[in-house]
């Protein structure tokens, strides 16, 4: 999905033997990453060959798939492949499990039940999860391998190769070995060179140091690369290709390592490698103690993946290639003073340091190896990296600090200290003027330190270069580090409240507990059971659309997008695209011949948003054109030579802050005038307290692991269209529109999508649109695969929010009243405005008769905004609890008395639900410890917060179901109008009709979604699609029992399907129909919840991590318990990245986006969530207006995870109080950042004390 190593759906296993030590190991690789050519000699093992339906499954497919450890099933398949080349027959603990996912993001399910399902295959899993899966055998039946004729059990082990044609290591022969289903490469067993030419390259594999410089004797100037693990390409994408390639893996040299006279390692021994190196070599040899702490170091580079094939030379190459990489592995070599060999053939050898090495001509020399000295006890090590989550990220800063030092003579440093810093500048790496002060001195003395600082301080000039953090932060964390490693020191006399601070923050093990209902008697509703689609979301066997067999004559389609925010495009020249081989043709405004649109005034839109920008610019990212190719890879290179002149060239407006302040009445826009008070506002000298304030909020990119893709083909009478919509209907619209075809003549089909959170509602239709006009020209199939840039930089976000505020209370911060504008982001159409949602979400579970908001949209030069998880409800819904927050500060309260003061009494659940939680949470008993444990550390505060919803949900629009009952065998056969994208919608339709129709959950198959069978259907989302489409499939079911009823006479108790076969022998229809709403009775409803979030940060650094989280989520009667405990989770979680990591910026002069890859945009990860993490669903609490007694489940969790800002809250304010500031409120800005929480904090070298 990323093509940078950065997302891991693509992880497969390798075994390969290395060429050093001849052991034979099976490791996770990104395949992205891996070119094809450098796997010569290993054995790939895909997520098909782990296990299918065909020959069994495996039981980590089957683990995954049972423990709800899937949603949309995207990130699926990597998860497993990760997981598989981990354990691979060894005894693995939970930490190792826990530790190892950092390169897999998923979206979805909030990583608990992915974790857990793992770690229940850890020899030290407690029993209760080992046990949490008996007898997977019953739930996926295990089958005979085809291949060996031995009965499966889920080990790579099982199958039996000795009869496959590979040669031995004595055979002369040296070939890659395919299984039968294309799912498994065997080993070669040999290493040998191999030169093999290219159409304009070459590549050659050597076994020799020899070799290399032979090759660089005949290439001579010829651009060339060494391949080692090829990961560089995940940072830094190649401006153009070399046309040499020398593969490098398997040199013994280069893999080899002695410890003897020094520890010295080859150039390319692995990430992974160095890592077992050094936590072996820290227990045996004590002068090579130290590196267990360069151990930890690296684990903290990229990801198992990465690392597995990244190579030492080849972080370092890096760095010499591009200065300003953070290189970590350069930055502890560095801090421990290593030396590296350099090889070529006039000098052979060379030592050179590191700082040198960054001046080398490295033309046609290898880094051949490291040598690291011993170091006895009175050297001093500590390394750090600062960075934006807690894996898989780049640091803003490291740091690494090495000191001999005598303790005993108050910290007499003994000779010149090593202070090294990376993500300053690109030049900046030792802290010289602050180096030769420290020499000699006593670390210990206060003066000296402070000195130290103050020159340290002044020797810091951090660059500015967007999206990195600001200099103002990366320079304040740089000097805070070099007092955390002092404190790490401990200085005689240190109070331990101030000693706790040099001490890191340790996670614990993740933990998940739930509590909910289920009725036995109703099963199979009700019942918690795992998604229909599970195991083959774990076996790679579900079909998503980028999945469907290439086409005959196929040809493939990317974007050209604009460059500049605003402007005007002059002239489009594709000449230079159309002269490369192999590009078929490129499409503009110009050919399309109908409407240029894939917004269509009829399903539902203001205006026409352009498919093909026609002229006038509207956002840097607009497409203005389509390149077809006969290849993906050949039609991404072809945009690039596409010449686009612009003219009347401006800069965009961007900041909404700046475009309110204008008042410029183009862009700004009334979009709710406020509700009727229904009380008299008071004077404001009637009241106590009058507190202004402001509230703004960024926006997010969806992260659907499946970006925006499109088949279309065209067919006999029309065509037919695979798109990942979360919409079919504006889908068919739009194209007819767009081709000027009917409607008719167009079949949009969707088995499920890879993820949706409202990104392909509305802006997959601009993909589809374009996909369509390209089959149409070209009369072939075409395929739109976005990459991740080009659907970062083009597609629309959830809008960012700013909102003024001005509130009057008593001094019990009960509201006497309230006025806020409430700003919205439109982007760059006034289309999906939520603001309107906002204010009404914004009233949640409180007195608002006394409120008057007004809503504005606001028009600026991004792409237009769209649809996101919880759209206006998840703003809505923090804003009022941000002034709650605001009121409490004032006038001095708890926060939850104040919420609780101001809570309305009509239909509102949530007080009792507050305060069980409150009991159930032991949230009193946590708050005042939390309260002793800030007393006691200086350094490391803790919050907490408790925060209660009131949800509003509507019913609106129509939704259909087919249920067909087939009479051969009384199976049931479903389709509806809604999309599964990972909300387990299909599941929960089986488990209705099943239940409606008395038969067993097997018997139920949900079909592909089609426009035949659902026409005119609105949009999977706002969580209303699953209980809708189970309304109108139960609908459906009751028809078909009442049509049935008359074929029961004459039938004593009939089986299910001799009742079907009677029913079809009297010629009954056994296909019903229903589209909500069609005379229905459901009604709108409220949900309830409430949650507590405790957190710990650490003031130094800016780094925190989520200590607990407890959720009751008002779910009705759950039709499946499982499925909405996940959604409950993932929702969450996917707010967590909203409000803490996950932010958009925008090159002010070109309005491009800058965070558009996994490299600088970071959702959660695996190590993000709550270290405990509770979820009850509300017991005994039926809903008496929904579907079957339920409620939603999707979006409402997501409007309560913005209670983990006002924990932090909690513990700056700790923070604010010990800098001498305790009533102050403060602006915090979002997303909460560790950059933004460290300058929150205060925290500043003058404070820093012993």
């Amino acid at each position: 999905m990323c093509h940078e190593g950065g997302c891991g759906s693509c992880i497969v296993a390798v075994t390969s033997k290395n060429a050093f030590t001849k052991e034979t190991s099976t490791y996770a690789v990104n395949s992205c990453l891996v070119r094809v050519y450098a796997c010569h000699g290993w054995a790939i093992k895909t997520i098909e060959g782990l296990g299918n339906r065909k020959m069994g499954y495996n039981a980590l497919q089957t683990q995954l798939a049972h423990l709800n450890g899937t949603q949309c099933g995207y990130c699926s398949p990597g998860m497993v492949m990760n997981m598989y080349s981990l354990k691979n027959d060894k005894d693995i603990t939970m930490q190792e499990v826990e530790n190892s996912f950092g390169g897999n993001i998923c979206r979805c399910t909030g990583y608990r039940p992915i974790l857990q399902a793992f770690k229940s295959m850890a020899i030290d899993a407690p029993p209760q999860l080992k046990n949490k899966v008996q007898d997977i055998e019953e739930l996926c039946k295990r089958n005979i391998c085809p291949m060996s004729g031995k009965k499966y059990s889920g080990s790579c082990s099982d199958y039996d190769y000795d009869d496959a044609d590979a040669s031995d290591d004595n055979g002369e022969e040296d070939f890659v070995h395919v299984n039968m289903d294309g799912a498994e490469i065997i080993q070669s067993s040999k290493h040998s060179s191999i030169h093999i030419n290219l159409k304009d390259a070459h590549w050659i594999k050597v076994t020799k140091m020899n070799e290399v410089f032979e090759i660089f004797d005949k290439i001579g100037y010829a651009p060339y690369v060494l391949v080692g693990g090829n990961t560089a390409r995940g940072v830094y994408r190649p401006t153009m290709e070399p046309q040499i390639y020398i593969d490098v893996q398997d040199i013994p040299e280069l893999k080899s390592y002695v410890t003897e006279p020094t520890l010295t390692l080859g150039g390319n021994v692995s990430l992974t490698d160095c890592i077992k190196l050094f936590n072996s070599l820290s227990k045996k040899k004590s002068n090579y103690a130290y590196t267990a702490v360069l151990a930890r170091h690296i684990d903290l580079i990229a990801n198992v993946p990465v690392r597995n094939v990244g190579t030492i030379a080849g972080n370092l190459s890096i760095k010499h290639e591009h200065p300003e990489f953070p290189s970590d592995m350069f930055l502890i070599l560095v801090t421990v003073g290593a030396t590296l060999t350099i090889a070529s053939k006039t000098f052979l050898y060379q030592d050179v340091s590191m700082l040198d090495y960054l001046d080398m001509d490295m033309k046609h020399k290898v880094i051949k190896s490291i040598t690291l000295p011993k170091m006895d006890d009175s050297y001093s090590l500590k390394t750090y990296k600062i960075m934006p989550r807690a894996q898989n990220a780049h640091a803003y800063v490291n740091a690494g600090f090495l000191f001999q030092i005598r303790k005993s003579d108050n910290g007499r440093i003994l000779r010149k200290p090593t202070i090294v810093y990376g993500g300053i500048n690109p030049y900046f790496v030792h802290a010289h003027d602050t180096e030769n002060y420290l020499e000699g001195k006593n670390l210990f003395d206060f003066k000296t330190f402070k000195t130290a600082l103050r020159i340290l301080d002044k020797e810091l000039k951090p660059d500015q270069v967007l999206p990195d953090a600001s200099p103002i932060f990366r320079r304040k964390l740089a000097s805070a580090l070099f007092y955390k490693f002092v404190l790490s020191l401990s200085p005689p006399g240190l109070p331990a409240r101030v000693a706790s601070g040099g001490k890191d923050l340790v996670r614990p093990l993740s933990s998940g507990k739930h509590l909910f209902d289920t009725d036995k008697s109703e099963w199979p509703l009700t019942q918690p059971v795992p998604k229909l689609e599970a195991l083959a979301q774990c076996s790679g066997e579900a079909e998503y659309v980028n999945d469907l067999p290439a086409i005959p004559g196929e040809a493939y389609a990317a974007f050209v997008l604009t460059s500049e925010g605003q402007g005007y495009i002059s002239n489009i020249d594709p000449s230079e695209a159309l002269k490369i081989p192999g590009v078929l043709k490129f499409l503009c405004a110009e050919d399309i011949p109908g409407l240029n649109s894939f917004t269509p005034l009829k399903p539902a839109f203001e205006e026409n948003e352009e498919v093909f920008c026609s002229g006038n610019v509207k956002y840097a990212g607009q497409p203005l054109g389509l390149i077809v190719a006969e290849t993906q890879i050949l039609a991404l290179h072809a945009v690039t030579k596409v010449n686009v002149e612009y003219s009347n060239v401006s800069s965009p407006q961007l900041n909404m802050r700046h475009i309110i302040s204008s008042g410029d009445k183009t862009r700004i826009r009334v979009e709710k005038e406020p509700d009727a008070a229904e009380k008299d506002v008071p004077d404001r000298n009637e009241v106590t307290h009058v507190i202004k304030g402001s509230f703004d909020i960024g926006g997010q990119y969806h992260f659907t692991m499946e970006t925006q893709q499109c088949i279309c083909v065209p067919i006999e009478d029309g065509m037919d269209v695979y798109p990942s919509t979360q919409w079919m209907d504006l889908t068919q619209v739009g194209i007819a529109q767009a081709l000027a075809i009917p409607e008719n003549s167009i079949n949009v089909k969707v088995r499920r999508i890879g993820g949706g959170y409202g990104s392909k509602i509305s802006r997959n239709s601009l993909v589809s649109v374009a996909c369509a006009l390209a089959a149409q020209i070209l009369n072939r199939p075409v395929r739109l695969i976005m990459s991740l840039e080009s659907n970062m930089e083009a597609i629309g976000k959830r809008c960012d929010a700013a909102v003024n505020y001005e509130v009057g209370t008593d001094n019990d911060g009960k509201v006497q009243y309230l006025k806020a504008d409430f700003y919205e982001n439109a982007g760059a159409s006034w289309n999906e405005k939520t603001v309107p949602d906002s204010v009404s979400f914004m009233k949640s579970c409180y007195d608002s008769s006394n409120w008057k908001v007004k809503g504005y949209s606001v028009r600026s030069d991004i792409p237009s905004t769209t649809w996101c998880r919880g759209p206006g409800s998840t703003e809505g819904t923090a804003t009022i609890e941000h002034i709650m927050h605001h009121i409490a500060k004032v006038v001095k309260k708890d926060p939850v008395e104040v919420r609780l003061n101001n809570m309305s009494v009509d239909d509102n659940a949530t007080p009792q639900m507050v305060k069980d939680l409150i009991v159930s949470a032991d949230y009193n008993a946590r708050k005042e410890s939390i309260d002793e444990f800030n007393k006691n550390n200086r350094w490391t505060k803790r919050g907490i917060a408790l925060v209660p919803l009131k949800y509003g949900l509507e019913y609106e629009a129509n939704y259909s179901a087919l249920v067909s009952i087939y009479a051969g065998d009384g199976t049931v056969a479903v389709t509806h109008g809604g999309i599964e994208c990972g909300q387990g919608i299909n599941t929960k339709v089986a488990q209705a009709v099943a239940y409606t129709l008395g038969i067993d959950l097997e018997l139920v198959r949900v079909k592909t979604s089609n426009n035949l069978t659902a026409p005119n259907n609105k949009s999977t989302g706002g969580s209303i699609t699953s209980e809708l489409c189970t309304y109108a499939a139960v609908q459906c079911c009751k028809e078909l029992l009442k049509r049935m009823e008359p074929a029961k006479k004459g039938l004593k108790n009939p089986a299910w399907p001799q009742w079907v076969q009677a029913a079809y022998h009297q010629n009954i229809d056994l296909c019903a129909t229903h589209m909500y709403p069609y005379n229905d009775d459901v009604k709108a409803y409220n949900i309830f919840g409430a949650t507590v979030c405790e957190v710990e940060v650490d003031l130094l650094t800016g780094q925190y991590q989520i200590l607990r989280v407890d959720i009751v989520e008002d779910a009705g009667k759950s039709m499946s318990p499982e499925i909405d405990i996940g959604q409950v989770e993932g929702a969450f979680v996917m707010g967590l990245g909203y409000w803490l990591t996950e932010y958009l910026l925008y090159d002010p002069e070109t309005g491009k986006l800058l965070t558009n890859r996994t490299w600088n945009y970071k959702p959660p990860g695996a190590k993000d969530i709550p270290v405990d993490f509770r979820i009850q669903l509300r017991r005994n609490a039926p809903n008496p207006f929904g579907v079957l007694r339920s409620k939603a489940t999707g979006e409402p969790p997501l409007c309560m995870s913005c209670s983990v800002l006002f924990a932090l809250r909690y513990a700056l304010d700790s923070a604010h109080e010990e800098a001498g500031k305790p009533d102050e409120w403060y602006q915090m800005d979002l997303p909460a950042t560790v950059e933004h929480v460290f300058l929150a904090s205060l925290t500043n070298i003058n404070l820093f004390t012993f």
